[in-house]
């Protein structure tokens, strides 16, 4: 099988090895930057979350096996159905 070449003749991976660069590349890697937003609902999501008396009243239910309950278990599988459904 011959692979052959499409473009103008240029070797990027030559041109890698030889130590050149082009003149745009080191402009676009001094421009780029990363920017993290995130929105008004993961920020409602996030301090509920961090909000130490659901935190600790989880651990507690962890620690006294109210999850592994039959019918929490139950609640939990019937939950999940209806996502599964779209209900």
């Amino acid at each position: 099988m011959t692979i052959n070449r499409v473009g103008s003749g240029i070797s990027p991976l030559s041109d890698y090895r030889n130590g050149k660069t082009t003149k745009d590349a080191k402009a676009v890697s001094v421009k780029a930057s990363d920017k993290l937003e995130i929105s008004k609902e993961a920020k409602v999501k996030s301090s509920e979350i961090s909000d130490t008396n659901k935190l600790t009243l989880v651990k507690e239910r962890i620690d006294s096996g109210f999850y592994n309950k039959e019918e929490v278990i139950g609640s939990v599988a019937d939950s999940i159905l209806k996502e599964i459904r779209g209900a």
